[in-house]
């Protein structure tokens, strides 16, 4: 599996559909990705353990980066923090930052 874009994440994925939370590196609070289903490589019924177990692990490893990729529009990346972040702690920081900023 790749790196994950925040620090904390689950995988909630299943031999029939894959399906990962991720975690804001702040507050904590969680977006779930869509399930996607397992769709066995296109093959109806699989007779073999292991090569049903491969194209399960490829899949998955594709449906992760797909997640991966759309939390990005979920979480901001805080320069101020170097964390990944939701849009509430993201606008919590911004407000909270515009207040100290001095007029010239």
């Amino acid at each position: 599996m790749s790196v994950p874009l925040t620090k904390r994440t689950t995988d909630c994925s299943s031999m029939d559909s894959f399906s990962f939370i991720f975690y804001c590196d702040s507050c904590g609070s969680e977006w779930k990705s869509p399930s996607i289903p397992f769709e066995s490589g296109g093959f109806a019924a699989i007779e073999n353990g292991e090569v049903r177990q491969m194209i399960w692990a490829q899949e998955h490893r594709t449906a992760f980066e797909r997640a991966d990729l759309e939390a990005h529009f979920h979480f901001s990346y805080s320069t101020e923090s170097g964390k990944w972040i939701c849009d509430e702690c993201y606008i919590a920081q911004e407000s909270k930052n515009s207040v100290y900023k001095k007029c010239s």
